[in-house]
C-alpha cells in the first residue's frame, strides 16, 4: 500500500505529544544607530501568558507580532509534537553603547519560565552590520542586508554655502515596496527639494566586494544658516520585505519539501541613516555694504530694452545673477535710478538644476517721466567666491536712455507719484482737472430703501414666510400622529374601496363586490377607532363606538350589514342581498358614522 507524503503529514499532525517548555531567543549582537532590528522570542511546547522585558528607554519599541506553528518527530517508531509560538518585537537604538535586555517571561498556573538575558551592542554606523545570534530556524536576511545612507557633497562648508544631499537605498534582499519616507526638521539648514523620480528599478553596484542592489529615493539641497557644527538627524523609511523562512526539523529536511513547506512573508522594517554632522564655517567679518547674501561662484551681466523712448512709455532693466550657489537666497542689489523716472519693485525669476547651478534674473519695469538724457549708473554686485574664500566684487556697466517727447503740456506737468498696481496707469490720463464751470444738477432717484413701499413688501415678505413655516412645521406635527391620521384618511380609503366595489358591480362577481364592502366597512372602522388589525372584530367596535356616545340604532345597523356581508359572501348562490342593495346601506352606514364621529 502506498502512502504519501500528504497522508503522513496528517497523520502527524493529528499527534499531540507534549515537551518540556523552553523559550529561546533570536536577536543581533550588535547593530547601528537608527537601524531598526527584531528580537524574536521563540516558546517551544509552553502555554501561558508572555510577559516582555523592560526595553531600554533609548530603545523605539513597536510590535509585538505573535504566530504560532508545529512541529512533528518520528524517531524509532516514536511520534513527538512541539508547538511553537514566536513573538517578535521590532526595535530602533537611538543612541550607541552596550544594552542589557532582561529575560522574558512565560506565566502559567503551575510554573514561571524565564529567557536569558541578552546583550546588544549599538555602534555608530550607517550600513548597520548586525551579527545575528539565531539558534534554530534559518532566515534569507541579516542586519546588513539592507540600509539607508544620506551622501553629502561636502561635511565642510561655509554658512549659505549648498550641500547636495542625495538619499540611496542599498539591499541584498527584496523588497515589495517603500513606505513613509519620514525627514527629520533639519535645524540650523533651510531646505530645497530636487524634482527626483521615482525609482522604477534596482542599479546593481558592487561595495567592498558585495553585489547590491540599489536606488536613490531623494535628492535636496541644504543651506546652512548658522556657523558651528550642525547635526542632520537620521533619516526614516519604511520598507516591506520579502522574507522567507523554513522551519528546521530532522524528518522534513529535504530541499524538495523544504521548497514546498516554506513560508513567503511581507514584512514592514524601518530603516534609517546614520546621524551625519556638518562643519559650518562663518563667512569673513566685515561684510561688503553690498553684500546681499550670495554664496558662490557667480558672475553678473545687465540688460536694458531700449535706449530711445517717449516720455511715459514702459522699459525694462534686468540684472542676472548666473552660476553656482545659494541663488535662491541671493537678494537684488541696491540701484540707485536717477531723478525723472519712475521704478518697480523687481520681478524674480529663478532657473536653476539638481546641483544648485542656474541663474537669477531681478527685471526691472522703469517709466520715464520727464524728457532728457538719464544715466543708468554701473552696477557693482559683491559675493563671498567659495574656491578663493573671500569676497568678491562682480560689476555690470551702465547705460545711457534717451527719453524723447514734451513733458511740459497742462496734462503731463504733475508731479511724478509712484501708482502701485499690477498695471502701469499714466499720469494725464487717469488724473483729471477739477471742472469749475457752471454745473447743472439735479437730485438724482432716492434709493429704494427710503420708500414706504419697500418696506411694506419687506414686512409682507416676513409674514408669508412666518407663515409658511407654522403651516409646515404643523404638517410635519400632524403626520407624526400615525393615530390621527388613520382617522383622518378613514373616510376617503372607504369610499376608494366603495369606487372599486362600484366597478365590479358591473362585471357579474356578487363575491368580490361582497368582498370590498367587508373591507371598506371592516377598514373604515379599524381607522377611526385606531383598532389594529389583529384586534379588529365586532366587539372592540361596539365598544369604541359606544365610548364615543353612537346611538344603539346605529350600531345595530352596522351590525345587522356586517351580519348581511359576510353571509352573502359565504351563502349559496342567489341567497342573501343582492351587492346592489350591500352596497348601498355600506355607503349610507359610513356616511352616518363619519357625521356622527
Amino acid at each position: 500500500m502506498r502512502i504519501t507524503i500528504y497522508t503522513i503529514c496528517l497523520f502527524l499532525l493529528s499527534v499531540n505529544v507534549s515537551g518540556q517548555t523552553t523559550i529561546r531567543i533570536d536577536a543581533p549582537e550588535s547593530v547601528a544607530v537608527g537601524e531598526r532590528f527584531r528580537i524574536a522570542y521563540v516558546i517551544e511546547s509552553g502555554e501561558g501568558e508572555f510577559v516582555a522585558p523592560e526595553f531600554d528607554a533609548s530603545f523605539s519599541v513597536s510590535g509585538p507580532q505573535s504566530s504560532t506553528q508545529r512541529s512533528v518527530q518520528w524517531i524509532n517508531g516514536d511520534f513527538s509534537s512541539v508547538s511553537t509560538t514566536t513573538v517578535i518585537y521590532y526595535v530602533v537604538a537611538s543612541a550607541k553603547g552596550r544594552f542589557i535586555i532582561p529575560p522574558a517571561k512565560l506565566v502559567s498556573k503551575k510554573v514561571t519560565i524565564s529567557s536569558e538575558q541578552i546583550e546588544i551592542e549599538v555602534a555608530d554606523s550607517g550600513s548597520g552590520s548586525s551579527q545575528n545570534r539565531s539558534q534554530g530556524q534559518r532566515t534569507t536576511q541579516t542586519g546588513s542586508d539592507i540600509y539607508l545612507r544620506l551622501i553629502l557633497s561636502h561635511e565642510e562648508v561655509y554658512v549659505g554655502q549648498p550641500i547636495t544631499v542625495t538619499l540611496k537605498l542599498f539591499t541584498k534582499i527584496n523588497l515589495a515596496g517603500l513606505n513613509d519616507l519620514k525627514y527629520p526638521d533639519f535645524k540650523g539648514f533651510l531646505r530645497e527639494d530636487i524634482q527626483t523620480e521615482p525609482p522604477k528599478e534596482l542599479k546593481m553596484e558592487v561595495i567592498d566586494g558585495v553585489q547590491y542592489g540599489t536606488a536613490v529615493i531623494q535628492k535636496f539641497l541644504l543651506f546652512p544658516q548658522v556657523a558651528g557644527e550642525i547635526g542632520i538627524d537620521p533619516v526614516q523609511l519604511t520598507a516591506m520585505i520579502q522574507q522567507r523562512t523554513t522551519a528546521s526539523d530532522p524528518f522534513f529536511d529535504d530541499p524538495f519539501f523544504n521548497s514546498i513547506m516554506t513560508n513567503v512573508t511581507t514584512v514592514p522594517r524601518v530603516i534609517a541613516t546614520g546621524a551625519r554632522t556638518v562643519m559650518v564655517k562663518a563667512l569673513p567679518a566685515p561684510q561688503p555694504a553690498d553684500f546681499y547674501g550670495a554664496v558662490g561662484n557667480f558672475t553678473i551681466k545687465s540688460e536694458l530694452n531700449k535706449t530711445t523712448i517717449e516720455v511715459n512709455d514702459a522699459l525694462n532693466f534686468s540684472v542676472t545673477l548666473a552660476g553656482t550657489g545659494n541663488l535662491s537666497l541671493a537678494g537684488p542689489p541696491a540701484i540707485s535710478f536717477p531723478q525723472g523716472i519712475e521704478k518697480y519693485d523687481p520681478k524674480i525669476n529663478i532657473k536653476s538644476s539638481a546641483a544648485g547651478a542656474g541663474s537669477k534674473t531681478f527685471e526691472y519695469l522703469l517709466i520715464p517721466r520727464h524728457n532728457g538724457t538719464f544715466e543708468i549708473p554701473p552696477l557693482s554686485y559683491t559675493v563671498f567666491d567659495i574656491d578663493k574664500g573671500k569676497y568678491v566684487t562682480l560689476r555690470a556697466p551702465g547705460f545711457n536712455l534717451n527719453v524723447t517727447g514734451s513733458s511740459s503740456t497742462p496734462e503731463t506737468n504733475i508731479p511724478s507719484v509712484p501708482v502701485q498696481g499690477d498695471e502701469v496707469k499714466y499720469l494725464g490720463q487717469d488724473i483729471r482737472f477739477i471742472r469749475t464751470d457752471d454745473l447743472k444738477l439735479k437730485q438724482g432717484k432716492l434709493p429704494l430703501v427710503s420708500k414706504t413701499t419697500y418696506w411694506l413688501w419687506f414686512i409682507l415678505a416676513l409674514f408669508v414666510a412666518a407663515t409658511v413655516l407654522l403651516l409646515r412645521r404643523e404638517h410635519i406635527r400632524r403626520n407624526a400622529d400615525v393615530e390621527g391620521l388613520r382617522n383622518r384618511k378613514a373616510a376617503s380609503v372607504a369610499k376608494k374601496r366603495l369606487a372599486k366595489a362600484r366597478m365590479l358591480l358591473g362585471t357579474n362577481s356578487p363575491a368580490l363586490v361582497n368582498e370590498e364592502l367587508a373591507k371598506a366597512l371592516w377598514g373604515f372602522l379599524g381607522d377611526k377607532f385606531s383598532i389594529s388589525f389583529s384586534d379588529l372584530s365586532r366587539e372592540n367596535c361596539y365598544a369604541s363606538m359606544r365610548n364615543r356616545n353612537v346611538e344603539e340604532d346605529l350600531i345595530s345597523e352596522v351590525d345587522q350589514l356586517l351580519a348581511s356581508c359576510e353571509y352573502s359572501r359565504f351563502s349559496p348562490s342567489g341567497k342573501g342581498e343582492s351587492p346592489e342593495e350591500l352596497f348601498k346601506k355600506t355607503g349610507e352606514i359610513i356616511r352616518k358614522l363619519e357625521s356622527v364621529l
